[in-house]
């Protein structure tokens, strides 16, 4: 062979590789990575992205956990990975950039980022729905109230351990088995009425959201109801792939609901 078919064969290769191993996607959503967590599932992550191309990156909120030190090894890595891909970034703040100190356009990208409280990805044939989720703990009140009311039983229920230290725990093991199950179940039902009801509001016939660390797709009466999950537990991410079609992907396929 001489040179020439040599490198048309080694081209021939590489593309072939490249075109079986790269994963094509219109958007990546993710959500809930808490980079600068010890418990993100890093490698798992950096595996998804070197080797996923995609048109829109969607970073449905805690993206860095907030007490992360913003040079650590894992943000710079994400930052390089992000940096090679040719992709428009929607970012929805959630409530662990919100808390942080500086603002999270520290992160800075090679290219543009801007920031957003909740956004509408106007599709071909509908809308999606963005937020991360947070603002229900402050808008839904009957959340405010069960919350408050679950953290006064929960003070009754230690108070009435350290009376009893060494003779019976039932108090606490009624609140974690039984009461404090119960709450979650009920908030859980609110939250996914919550996001949807906002998303019907805005003419969307899908959500998309994050914040409960709960990957999930659920038909609701209001809007298709879609959670991103998240990177601590589960390594869930959501892919709008070429012909507009929305898959959530669990590492643990038999989590993902």
């Amino acid at each position: 062979l001489n040179n020439y078919t040599k490198f048309f064969y080694i081209f021939k290769l590489c593309f072939l590789w490249y075109y079986n191993i790269m994963k094509k996607y219109k958007s990546l959503f993710l959500s809930d990575i808490h980079l600068g967590s010890l418990h993100t599932k890093r490698e798992i992550l950096f595996d998804l992205l070197k080797n996923s191309e995609f048109e829109y990156l969607f970073l449905v909120g805690d993206i860095i956990t907030q007490n992360a030190d913003i040079n650590s090894a894992d943000i710079e890595k994400f930052k390089k990975i992000i940096n090679s891909k040719n992709c428009k970034i929607i970012y929805i703040l959630g409530n662990h950039e919100k808390e942080r100190k500086q603002p999270f356009i520290e992160l800075s990208l090679n290219k543009p980022l801007k920031t957003y409280q909740d956004y509408i990805y106007k599709r071909e044939k509908d809308s999606i729905y963005l937020t991360h989720g947070d603002s229900f703990h402050k808008k839904d009140i009957f959340n405010r109230i069960l919350k408050f009311t679950l953290s006064k039983i929960k003070k009754i229920a230690q108070a009435l351990v350290k009376k009893r230290e060494g003779h019976s725990h039932s108090a606490s093991t009624i609140y974690h088995k039984k009461i404090k199950p119960l709450a979650q179940k009920y908030l859980h039902k609110s939250y996914i009425k919550y996001i949807t009801l906002e998303a019907a509001k805005r003419n969307c016939k899908i959500s998309i959201c994050g914040h409960i660390h709960l990957p999930e797709k659920i038909n609701t009466p209001y809007a298709l109801y879609l959670n991103c999950g998240d990177w601590i537990n589960h390594a869930s991410y959501i892919v709008e792939h070429l012909n507009g079609e929305l898959e959530l992907i669990c590492q643990d396929n038999s989590y993902c609901q």
